[in-house]
């Protein structure tokens, strides 16, 4: 027994031996503290040891099978009823050496088989390797419950970013503009991201208004980075706080992205890129103006359309090239209109051999026009889409409706 690895922290270990022999269990008993495991708890039958369970808490059982009042196969199945036990490795020692026997005690719920007469080197081995397996998962549990602890909190973190109820009624109340929101990662963090400013802007000559005349101005943007997961996330919060940082206020849609890009393009690692559109609801003229960095399609729609319109999206995604011009165009949004945009998990989902695409996206959207309420329009809209298939990607959809 001398030249069997060191195993830290067995002395630590919790081993209930059970066997309806005196002796056999103090000769088990011998032969794990030689072995280096101290802490032994012993019971004469199933029952027995069941009642020990809690009190106890082993991290091994060694079992024999052939037991008066409840045996070892019988304790086996019931120990593995208990979820809390379900994982608890259960090493028979036993004189049963049939195939049929093994089979059986496995059934049960048994993790290994050793047969009697013990040969001590082999059950210590056994016994080490799965006191070995029992602290390396209970490590990963830690480590998972742990990561999934603190991935919870960077969820919550980022859900944050976006606008809260409360913001969306401020900015409802001031422009006349009312906005349901839809947010779902495809794992733990996503990509995806949104915001939105409502400024009084005294706009600068050229810019399209009456100079010197000042006008409230609803600016919304939506982001999606490449990739999912933790990295993906990391670069939302890196948009979030460059765009707290810039003062918006009298920038065009195109002159913002490309703010935004340049200072993106000395953030991003390399290989990393984001789609974004900004734009801004002109009330005076009934339009969304907007600029497009490689996003997806705007909808917009007025009451009494049968179909919504489509914008263009065209131009360079944004951390790919430093020097990028981005195009400012508009679509009209008279009062009562609405806007639709969405991530590209809405127009990914597979059909067939293809993807549902924007026209696609575009017709189940037609279905739901008619509907007033606009979490009610993003809730069926989603049942929609998970109708056709599966959403692997992040989502992100806004609804913004004109009140008047």
């Amino acid at each position: 027994m001398n030249n069997l690895p060191e195993v830290p922290g067995l002395e630590s270990a919790r081993v209930l031996v059970v066997d309806d022999n005196r002796v056999n269990r103090h000769l088990l008993q011998a032969l794990l503290e030689r072995g280096g495991v101290t802490r032994i708890e012993m019971a004469e039958d199933g029952n027995d040891a069941l009642a020990r369970l809690d009190a106890f808490r082993p991290d091994l059982i060694l079992l024999d099978l052939m037991m008066p009042n409840l045996d070892g196969f019988e304790m086996c199945r019931r120990l593995r009823a208990i979820p809390a036990w379900k994982d608890l490795p259960v090493l028979v020692q036993s004189s049963l050496n049939r195939a049929e026997d093994r089979a059986k005690a496995f059934a049960a719920g048994a993790t290994d088989y050793v047969t009697k007469p013990i040969n001590a080197v082999e059950l210590l081995a056994r016994v080490r390797i799965h006191l070995q397996n029992r602290a390396l998962l209970h490590d990963l549990q830690c480590f998972r419950e742990r990561t999934e602890s603190e991935l919870s909190l960077a969820r919550k973190m980022q859900e944050r970013l976006m606008p809260s109820p409360e913001r969306l009624a401020e900015v409802e109340a001031a422009a006349a503009v009312g906005i349901a929101a839809h947010f779902a990662p495809s794992s733990e963090l996503g990509g995806d991201f949104w915001d939105l400013r409502h400024d009084t802007v005294e706009p600068r000559q050229g810019q399209g208004q009456g100079q010197g005349q000042e006008q409230g101005r609803t600016m919304l943007y939506m982001v999606d980075f490449s990739g999912h997961g933790v990295g993906a996330a990391l670069n939302t919060f890196r948009l979030h706080a460059i765009c707290q940082q810039m003062d918006v206020s009298g920038l065009t849609p195109a002159e913002f992205l490309s703010t935004v890009n340049r200072r993106l393009c000395a953030l991003l690692p390399n290989g990393q890129f984001a789609t974004m559109l900004a734009g801004v609801v002109e009330p005076a003229e009934n339009r969304f103006v907007y600029a497009s960095a490689g996003s997806t399609r705007p909808m917009v729609w007025a009451p009494g359309d049968a179909a919504p319109l489509l914008g263009d999206s065209a131009g360079l995604p944004l951390g790919l090239l430093a020097s990028a011009e981005y195009e400012e165009r508009s679509l009209p949004l008279p009062p009562g209109g609405r806007l639709f945009l969405y991530s590209d998990g809405a127009i990914e989902i597979p059909v067939g051999g293809d993807v549902l695409d924007e026209p696609g996206l575009a017709a189940l959207v037609a279905e739901r026009m008619g509907e007033t309420d606009g979490g009610r329009f993003l809730d069926g809209l989603l049942e929609r889409l998970r109708a056709v298939g599966p959403i692997d990607d992040d989502l992100t959809a806004l609804l913004l409706t004109r009140k008047g």
